[in-house]
């Protein structure tokens, strides 16, 4: 009779501990799985336009790079505040189109990462003509001419130059000493 119950309790012991290791495996596995179907991945300019932008098509990225001097376009079209720009890193250079607003350090030749997708310029065409349709100087934007795919930026942030390790307004000026 003891031996009867002993192993009743030894087997929901055993179930027990095997529902218990089934659903934590589930559990990593859930996250796992949700995890990586929503991971940024982080590239360099050079390096995304370098391994070729089309096995990137339509995937979460940040893009780390300078804005090249000269190209930013600023325009309000339909009510929303439109921005793009080129970013470079080692002659390499992605054009980048955002919306909303933009970080106060957000200038030429700032260091940005941008996040967003990279889709075909072709649909973005006439919001950029939009975007020139009030430039005395013409448009230097034309998004067919540049490269088959473009950044459509979702978020954008700039460095504050003056954090970086070096800058002058990380020096602390000591008042001269008299002796």
């Amino acid at each position: 009779m003891q031996n009867a119950t002993d192993a009743r309790i030894g087997l929901a012991t055993a179930v027990k501990v095997g529902l218990t290791a089934a659903v934590m495996l589930g559990g990593m596995a859930f996250l796992v799985y949700s995890s990586a179907a929503e991971a940024q991945h982080y590239k360099m300019v050079d390096e995304l336009v370098g391994a070729g932008l089309e096995s990137w098509e339509g995937k979460a990225l940040k893009v780390h790079g300078w804005v090249a001097t000269g190209t930013i376009v600023t325009s309000v079209v339909s009510q929303e505040m439109r921005r793009t720009f080129v970013l470079e890193k080692a002659g390499k250079r992605i054009r980048v189109f955002a919306r909303g607003p933009m970080p106060d350090t957000f200038k030429d030749g700032a260091e940005v990462v941008a996040s967003g997708r990279l889709v075909a310029p072709g649909p973005l065409q006439p919001m950029v003509d939009l975007m020139c349709a009030g430039s005395v100087a013409g448009c230097p934007v034309r998004t067919d001419a540049e490269q088959a795919w473009v950044l459509d930026a979702t978020e954008v942030s700039a460095k504050c130059a003056s954090h970086y390790d070096g800058a002058d307004a990380n020096r602390v000026q000591r008042a001269p000493q008299f002796q």
